[in-house]
């Protein structure tokens, strides 16, 4: 094998175990949080020395800093998807789906999202970065809101925004420390809820 053909594959292999050892940390972040995770206990779940991981990543907050990035991605190509505005007809059930599954999902994917700015484990830049995108998400839904009603006052929206919100967040910690069939109940009833309090202000169409 030539120089020039193995260069590739060993910056292949190396970004393979750069995102193996994300992987650990992101376990070891969610299960214990970012101030009692240390870089022995992402070592050890990757199954690798702590010199092989410091070859990657020096210390833990470069972890938290490769996540961030990571989120901050995802979440901005999360709220384009979800808020284009183009859900906004549907009928109230669809719209609650297209909204709410795609952010279930997210933190199903995303395990150490609340651990890592809790602590504000990150650069302040990249920290504020991802708040704003996770906070906007009441005036983005208030927006979409207003498309489905238009004759609504902006203080009902705006408040069904808040509230609306309110009760995923509230139901979130619950929703992901379950699973099976108690996670699909859980979702299930979080959608009734939400369509039952949401009904009076947006109403359903037919279609």
């Amino acid at each position: 094998m030539s120089e020039r053909t193995a260069q590739p594959r060993r910056q292949d292999r190396g970004k393979q175990r750069m995102e193996s050892l994300l992987r650990a940390a992101e376990d070891v972040f969610s299960e214990v949080g970012y101030e009692r995770a240390t870089t022995n206990l992402i070592a050890a779940r990757s199954k690798v020395s702590p010199g092989s991981l410091y070859q990657f990543y020096p210390n833990k907050a470069a972890f938290a800093e490769a996540l961030a990035a990571q989120y901050a991605v995802e979440l901005e190509a999360l709220h384009a998807r979800v808020f284009s505005g183009k859900i906004a007809s549907a009928p109230l059930a669809d719209l609650i789906d297209a909204t709410v599954d795609p952010f279930l999902d997210f933190h199903r994917r995303a395990p150490a999202f609340e651990a890592l700015f809790l602590a504000a484990a990150v650069s302040p830049e990249l920290a504020g970065r991802v708040r704003i995108l996770h906070d906007t998400v009441a005036s983005r839904l208030e927006s979409l809101f207003e498309l489905r009603a238009p004759k609504a006052t902006r203080d009902d929206l705006h408040w069904a925004g808040e509230v609306a919100l309110g009760m995923f967040r509230g139901m979130l910690p619950v929703i992901t420390s379950l699973s099976g069939t108690r996670r699909s109940r859980a979702i299930r009833e979080l959608k009734t809820a939400l369509a039952r309090y949401l009904q009076p202000v947006l109403g359903d169409r037919k279609h």
